[in-house]
C-alpha cells in the first residue's frame, strides 16, 4: 500500500518537475526510481523472497529459482529504463550479462550432481 501511495506521489512530482524544469526531468527520474526500487527490494521482495525460501525449504533448488526469478525481475525493470531512454544496446548487454549470470550460478549449483552423474557413467563403460 505505501509503495501505491509513493508511486501517486511520485507521478505528480514527476508532472510538476517536467513542466517547470524539463532539462533536468530525465535525470530526476531516473535517480528517482533508482531510490523506490532499492525500497521496493528493500521492503517487499526481499521479504517476499526469504518468506518462500522458508515455505519452499525441502523443494530441490527452490532458493535457485527464487534467485533466478530475482535476477530476472529487476532486468526486466532496469533493461524497461535503459529502453525508455533509447540506450537499446546497453540493454542488450545488461540482458547478457544478467543471463550469464544466471547459467554461472547454475552451473556452480549443479557441478557437484554432474560429476556424480559422469563418475556414474564411467563405471558403467
Amino acid at each position: 500500500m505505501i509503495a501505491l501511495f509513493a508511486s501517486v506521489i511520485y507521478l505528480v512530482l514527476f508532472l510538476f518537475l517536467k513542466q517547470t524544469m524539463d532539462k533536468l526531468h530525465s535525470i530526476i527520474v531516473v535517480i528517482a526510481f533508482f531510490i523506490f526500487f532499492q525500497f521496493i527490494l528493500r521492503e517487499q521482495l526481499i521479504p517476499l523472497w526469504q518468506r518462500l525460501a522458508v515455505i519452499f525449504n525441502s523443494v530441490p533448488y527452490s532458493k535457485g529459482l527464487l534467485f533466478t526469478a530475482l535476477l530476472f525481475l529487476m532486468n526486466e525493470l532496469i533493461c524497461q529504463l535503459l529502453e525508455q531512454y533509447e540506450y537499446d544496446a546497453f540493454a542488450t548487454l545488461v540482458t547478457l550479462s544478467v543471463r550469464m549470470t544466471a547459467v554461472l550460478y547454475w552451473i556452480n549449483l549443479l557441478q557437484p550432481k554432474f560429476q556424480v552423474l559422469i563418475q556414474l557413467l564411467e563405471r558403467l563403460q
